[in-house]
């Protein structure tokens, strides 16, 4: 009896492991490592596509900015300002060589703050939004003797812009007004009435989701009814929204 001709030889090699996987129950075919999906039994003996769950999931925000989520933030902020009297008379947190021994002018840190803020994504770039500052610290008091003054309290509306967006990363500025309602003093006890202020912050927004977000910025700040008064701030926050 004659050799079986070569091509008969190979086709029996290549079928024998394929037949012995069979045979011992496995129900997993060759995968080939280009595929995205795995193969395997349907139960019948014929193979199936099993979609690959390997795929990384991405991270940020999948929305193309803010537009129509209400949003909620809270941020903690302080600095440093110069404040300039009207009047020698005022005290503005510092002592001086003035008739009254007041400083005519004064160098300070701006007491802690915790800032509320509501937001309205108008369009993908634009945010309305309404700010309310709770002073955590107390402030210099009427004059030199009397003690911790008053808790700083501002509302603020006003329009935030992003730009220059990278997906996770952008970066935002504001346009605010502030109406300033501490409750300052004079020596006599009389209050000094709400001040208006211009407020302007800049920094960077981080959208690690659609609903949640966090920032940090610097600010300035301009007064300049109850005395001149320069302010740099800085603060750190967390944003939530809906939907």
């Amino acid at each position: 009896m004659g050799l079986p001709p070569a091509s008969a030889v190979l086709a029996l090699l290549i079928a024998a492991p394929a037949t012995a996987r069979a045979g011992d129950g496995g129900d997993l075919a060759p995968i080939d490592a280009g595929d995205d999906d795995a193969v395997g039994d349907g139960g019948d003996g014929q193979p199936r596509l099993v979609p690959s769950t390997t795929d990384a999931q991405p991270i940020g925000s999948s929305r193309v900015g803010h537009k129509g989520q209400f949003g909620l933030s809270a941020q903690f902020v302080s600095g440093s300002r110069f404040i300039k009297t009207w009047d020698d008379d005022d005290y503005c947190g510092d002592r001086g060589e003035s008739s009254t021994g007041n400083a005519t002018y004064c160098f300070g840190r701006v007491p802690v703050v915790l800032d509320l803020t509501a937001t309205y994504g108008v369009t993908a770039n634009i945010e309305l939004l309404f700010e309310m500052r709770f002073g955590l610290e107390r402030d210099f008091g009427a004059t030199q003797t009397s003690g911790e003054g008053p808790r700083l309290r501002h509302y603020s509306p006003g329009v935030r812009f992003f730009f220059n967006d990278r997906g996770v990363m952008k970066f935002f500025s504001t346009a605010q007004v502030a109406l300033d309602s501490t409750g300052y003093e004079d020596a006599s006890g009389a209050s000094r009435g709400v001040d208006v202020a211009l407020r302007n912050a800049n920094g960077i927004f981080l959208d690690f989701h659609d609903a949640y977000s966090a920032y940090a910025f610097f600010g300035e700040e301009l007064e300049f009814k109850r005395w001149l008064e320069v302010g740099l701030e800085f603060g750190v926050g967390v944003q939530g929204r809906y939907p």
